[in-house]
């Protein structure tokens, strides 16, 4: 973690918003460290006082918007999920529905969603790996309990379960600052119905 940290947390999240908008903007190589300074209120002495590097930048923020979102929620045990299978997966994602509106998660979801060539190692790529092994243990514990199927092998399977749910989220998060409105209503229902013809026997 950078000295990023030291910064006040009205500084902090001021950056952090410039930081999400201008990758969200120009995507990870075209995003400007100027633009972003300007945007955050900065002066340049005292953005590259506690920022090195674009990809410290990158790094620092995504973590901060990890942890963010960890102070407001967190996933739970695939285990949980051994016993009801369904309405367990139901009320996961109406809890995270609840979430939605939290500038944090979509902020993090912004960053989440830029093309897969931008910053592959670091926070964001360890983020992306965490949540999709959890998918895949999620479903071996559906398919344990018989509530998921198993035609195919469980790699494929949470392969698939993840670009689905990825895929909806991105597409919500794409009428601009978050999920709202018909998009908003869509995001709360379609990944349990999509899940739901996929993957329950």
């Amino acid at each position: 973690m950078t000295d990023l940290m030291r910064l006040s947390p009205e500084r902090r999240r001021a950056l952090a918003e410039a930081t999400v908008a201008e990758f969200a903007r120009a995507g990870y190589e075209g995003a400007s460290l100027n633009r972003i300074i300007r945007d955050a209120g900065m002066s340049k002495s005292s953005f590259y006082h506690f920022v090195g590097s674009k990809d410290e930048l990158f790094d620092t923020v995504v973590r901060m918007l990890i942890d963010d979102v960890a102070a407001l929620w967190s996933l739970p045990e695939p285990a949980d999920f051994a016993d009801a299978f369904w309405p367990r997966v139901d009320a996961l994602l109406e809890q995270f529905a609840a979430l939605a509106a939290e500038p944090a998660l979509q902020h993090l979801g912004r960053i989440f969603y830029l093309p897969e060539d931008s910053a592959e190692s670091g926070a964001r790529a360890e983020l992306l790996r965490r949540v999709r092994a959890w998918v895949e243990e999620v479903l071996h514990v559906g398919r344990d309990s018989g509530a998921v199927r198993d035609e195919l092998p469980l790699d494929l399977q949470a392969d698939v379960a993840f670009a689905v749910l990825r895929a909806i989220d991105e597409w919500a998060l794409g009428g601009g600052e978050g999920a709202t409105g018909a998009r908003a209503v869509v995001a709360a229902s379609a990944p349990g119905l999509v899940l739901r013809r996929l993957l329950e026997l």
